[in-house]
């Protein structure tokens, strides 16, 4: 039995109470459970009013949400004794009806000292005593130190946790999510505070991998500042390369003391080892936004910055700072900067160039760059010195120095973006000459210093030095002035000086440094005047009965001088005209088969103006002679003297009467094997093209006097040496594709390239007139349909035309065939419907009451009139089908004709086309015919003809411009044709001329006869 039960059977006397004692009334029955609990705070509970004294009724008080949390207030929570009388309630169930009770009048900033907050484990801790978290399963997880002594379990009572997620309540009560600032508060209880902690991430107990993920997930969750995790050791570092310590650490999260990842190439490796000497921790961590201040991606600004940030943090200057580097650490940092240059200085226009302030100052204080001294003495930018730009650094005296040892015109570029000061050129000078006279001229270093001093702009090497001795000669024996010396690079100064000391040294004689040596004096061939003479001494050599055995090298020596040096000769018209004059430049070995017509057949030395350039060989080889290879000129030798690259009209025009005369005429046997016949053929055609492109005055005024003595130039076939291939250009007719005579001959296609050349020389052309011919629109919507109606239209009856007759059954396609054509013997089906939509003569036929138009019975028409291949092509353009596409479907014999071939179809379908009336196919067949150059010399009288008959009359029209435009050559070509026919023939023929002749216009009436007259005239001999 319980208190409750107990309670009911008190009588009012057992409530008799001396000290006046307060009584509490539970009228609920749903709340009796409460007596129990309540209880055991020694109060008296009754649950009915009558059960009460009159006397004390007035200590009775109503039990109500209020006084239940006065009860409990401050005291430790007694529910063991519902546990142990009771089985409808576990604890928790217990605490979270207390709750409910509690809870109900809302008030929810009295609950202060009420020890009813659910908490892990199911235990349960006063409101108010510190601040409680609603969390995740997951947040749990990451505090299993700390967390159950704040964490409230999860609430399933759904009134319960809608009142704990009230703001109102959260804000009365200290409860609330658990947001960032918490998060780092109460992560103390799992992490020391500390710089650095030895930690396994394998461990089962925390910290271990799981965990620090899990934490670095919820941090990064909240996606903001870190600085309240700061000196947390989250962070795990990798082991260093050599470490000195074995095991793994977590780092503090601290932004004076950053860590940076890995780099990814493997070149920054010495990078890596540096920074690790001086105390950087690497981390292959992941990587976040909010992790950059922590965490530095490997970069060159990254480094830099990293180790100035740990340089400031132990107050250490950078000398002292970076003393753990040895010298090879120091040229790894060096190379580092200088290859990695761009990337800390500004690369906008207005700053190109300038380093940025956040680096200026940090590079300026590294020690990493060598100076010239013995014991190789590392210096800050800060505290050295720079020579002259392009100065190597020489001291007589072999002494230390703070100036920089510079490796490339780069890093000097960089020191001085650094504010490193450059000694004053005049200066440096100074401190080196004063002691000329301790320098041993054989001295390396002083070598370098010279070349580098000499391979200044000239206008910083002073005019002052071409009076002082300081150039060492060849044999290294003493010091001269530069106009003493001689550069033995010229071939006329080697051959006059042989053998004498006043040479150049090796290390002297190219370059910039020579150019130097010229601004002092060096005596070299550099004007006009000196160049000349040399070209005059090879020359004169040449003349000597036994010439020197290297002249031609001397004389290569001296024309690649010319062409290197040609700006600087700076030639003056009256010199170039000497120059040009005189044979002191080699020409070309000439080889078989030029050998034997050649214009020289031993390499000798020639003239500029004789010689031509190799690209030139093969329209010139017998007139003139060609540079040798190792000396042709170059691209600006060709634009300062452009006639240079020029070959005169006049030598390519000899040269062709050459070949025909020398190669052609006399029948040389070694041009006559198959592969020389075509170099032969390939010359020619240069030589035409050549001509074909030269400027119709300067062609025109020699070619005309020697056409008078030989026209006949032209290769009009493919065998040179076939004496009927080669034409005058008056015998030669463009346009034409077969011989009239052999005075009037078609041009071969490999001609028709030079029709200019060919126009020029007296070549005749049949001209195409101008006319536009009308074509009707194809409608390429209809090509669907058409490729069906097509392949029906291709399927030929398989069934005997008898049969047809008779009515058998049919098969098959025919099923969709009622009218059947029979065309020369071939029978071809059709559909009267598609017809009769497609033609307006098959829609009268079909429907005129004729007995082609009774639906039900099949109509057979013959045709003999239309062959079936042309029949075929109309029925297919009826059907939809474009005229190309029903015309590429033919095969075209391997014998026959393509002209007659197409031209054949064309003139059927125009006989089509009048007898079915098909204007539209008409139009496009005229226009085919035109546009597809079937209109010939041969043939332009018979296909008017047959324009005229089939009412063509934009193709009439057409053939009869042809015939206008070329009457003459039309005559010439009939006129041959004549004399192969026999009387009755000729006659007929005759007769066809005549009705031609007598339908021009009466107003050319005159000049047309004259013509024909002339003709006539020209062939009655035949």
């Amino acid at each position: 039995m319980t208190h409750s039960e107990k309670n009911n059977n008190i009588s009012s006397q057992d409530f008799v109470n001396d000290n006046n004692q307060m009584i509490l009334l539970i009228e609920n029955k749903s709340d009796f459970w409460l007596g129990d609990i309540l209880m055991e705070y020694d109060v008296k509970v009754v649950f009915d009013l009558h059960d009460i004294n009159v006397d004390h009724k007035h200590l009775v008080k109503l039990v109500t949400p209020k006084l239940v949390r006065d009860v409990l207030r401050y005291k430790k929570l007694c529910i063991d004794c519902i546990k142990g009388t009771s089985s409808s309630f576990n604890r928790k169930e217990i605490i979270f009806q207390l709750l409910r009770f509690v809870l109900k009048d809302k008030a929810y900033d009295d609950l202060t000292g009420v020890p009813l907050v659910p908490i892990l484990n199911d235990s349960h801790a006063a409101f108010g005593d510190k601040k409680y978290y609603l969390t995740k399963q997951s947040e749990r997880k990451l505090f299993p130190k700390y967390g159950p002594n704040v964490f409230i379990d999860d609430i399933t009572d759904q009134d319960v946790r809608e009142i704990f997620l009230r703001e109102d309540f959260q804000k009365a009560n200290n409860i609330g999510l658990l947001n960032l600032y918490d998060f780092s508060k109460i992560l103390k209880h799992e992490l020391p505070k500390q710089p650095s902690l030895d930690w396994n991430p394998k461990s089962s107990s925390t910290p271990n991998r799981y965990w620090l993920n899990a934490i670095w997930d919820h941090i990064l969750d909240f996606d903001c500042n870190l600085y309240l995790f700061e000196k947390y050791p989250l962070l795990p570092i990798n082991k260093p390369a050599h470490p000195g310590i074995v095991s793994e650490q977590l780092v503090a999260l601290t932004s004076s003391n950053p860590l940076i990842r890995h780099p990814l190439n493997f070149n920054h490796e010495p990078m890596v080892l540096i920074l690790e000497k001086l105390g950087v921790h690497f981390t292959d961590f992941r990587k976040s936004e909010q992790l950059k201040p922590y965490i530095f991606d490997w970069n060159p600004q990254n480094v830099l910055r990293i180790v100035e940030i740990l340089r400031k943090s132990k107050d250490t200057p950078m000398e002292k700072f970076l003393d753990l580097l040895d010298l090879n650490d120091r040229e790894s940092f060096r190379r580092f900067i200088i290859d990695n240059w761009f990337e800390f200085i500004y690369a906008h226009a207005q700053g190109r160039g300038k380093v940025k302030n956040e680096f200026y100052n940090i590079i300026r204080l590294l020690p990493i760059w060598p100076t010239h001294s013995r014991d190789k003495t590392y210096m800050s930018p800060k505290n050295g010195c720079l020579l002259p730009q392009g100065l190597v650094f020489y001291s007589p005296q072999k002494i230390d120095s703070n100036y920089f040892d510079i490796e490339s015109e780069n890093e000097w570029l960089i020191l001085n973006k650094l504010g490193v000061p450059v000694i004053r050129f005049n200066s440096y000078l100074t401190s080196v000459f004063y002691h000329i006279n301790s320098v041993n001229p054989s001295d390396p270093d002083y070598m370098k210093f010279i070349c580098s001093l000499l391979s200044l702009p000239l206008s910083m090497i002073p005019e002052s030095l071409e009076h002082f001795n300081f150039i060492p000669n060849e044999n290294y024996t003493k010091l001269m002035k530069a106009k003493e010396l001689y550069d033995p690079c010229e071939e006329l100064f080697r051959e006059v000086f042989v053998g004498s000391d006043q040479f150049l040294p090796p290390e002297l004689r190219s370059g910039w440094v020579l150019d130097g040596l010229i601004r002092l004096g060096l005596n070299c061939a550099t004007d006009s005047e000196s160049f000349i003479r040399v070209a005059e001494e090879i020359e004169n050599l040449s003349r000597m009965p036994t010439p020197p055995e290297n002249l031609r090298e001397r004389a290569k020596v001296v024309v690649h001088y010319f062409y290197y040096h040609a700006i600087e000769l700076n030639l003056s018209s009256e010199a170039w005209e000497k120059l040009s004059k005189i044979k002191f430049v080699p020409s070309k070995p000439v080889t078989p088969p030029f050998l034997e017509t050649a214009y020289s057949k031993v390499p000798e030395l020639y003239d500029f103006n004789s010689l031509c350039p190799p690209k030139y060989r093969n329209i010139c080889w017998t007139q003139c002679p060609i540079y040798d290879d190792d000396v042709l000129p170059n691209s600006s030798i060709y634009s300062l003297f452009p006639e240079m690259n020029e070959i005169e009209t006049q030598i390519v025009i000899n040269h062709l009467y050459a070949i025909i005369r020398n190669i052609v005429r006399d029948d040389l046997s070694e041009w006559k094997n198959t592969k020389m016949i075509e170099l032969l053929r390939t010359v020619l055609f240069q030589i035409y093209k050549h001509l074909n492109e030269v400027p119709y005055k300067e062609l025109k005024s020699y070619l005309k006097i020697k056409l008078k003595v030989d026209p006949k130039i032209f290769l009009n076939g493919e065998d040179p040496f076939n004496p009927y291939n080669w034409v005058s250009g008056k015998q030669l007719i463009l346009n034409i594709d077969e011989d009239i005579n052999s005075g009037n001959r078609a041009v071969c296609a490999h001609l028709t390239k030079y029709k200019r050349l060919l126009r020029i020389c007296g070549a005749e052309e049949m001209k195409s007139p101008c006319v536009n011919i009308q074509i009707p629109d194809e409608y390429s919507q209809r090509d669907k349909i058409a490729e069906s109606f097509a392949r029906f239209l291709d399927e030929k009856s398989n069934l005997v035309n008898k049969r047809l007759q008779q009515g058998h059954e049919r098969s098959g396609i025919q099923n969709f065939h009622d009218i059947f054509f029979n065309v020369h013997g071939e029978t071809i089906g059709s559909n009267r419907y598609v017809l009769a939509a497609s033609a307006n003569y098959f829609e009268k036929m079909f429907t005129a009451g004729t007995m082609e138009s009774n639906p039900s019975k099949p109509v057979y028409v013959n045709i003999d009139d239309i062959k079936p291949e042309s029949f075929r092509i109309m029925l297919k353009w009826l059907y939809g089908r474009r005229l190309d596409d029903a015309l590429s479907e033919i095969k075209i014999p391997q014998t026959t004709d393509e002209i007659s071939f197409y031209l054949e179809i064309y003139i059927d379908l125009l006989n089509a086309c009048e007898k079915y009336d098909l204007q539209e196919l008409k139009r496009l067949i005229e226009h085919k015919i035109v546009k597809s150059d079937l209109i010939r010399a041969q043939n332009v009288l018979e296909v008017k003809k047959w324009a005229e008959k089939y009412n063509a009359m934009q193709l009439f029209s057409y053939c009869k411009d042809y015939k206008k435009e070329n009457l003459t050559l039309l005559i010439r070509h009939r006129c041959a044709d004549l004399l192969d026919l026999d009387e009755d023939e000729l006659s007929e023929e005759f007769d066809d001329y005549e009705d031609e002749f007598d339908n021009l216009e009466s107003c050319e009436e005159e000049i047309w006869d004259c013509k024909i007259d002339t003709e006539f005239e020209k062939y009655s001999g035949w």
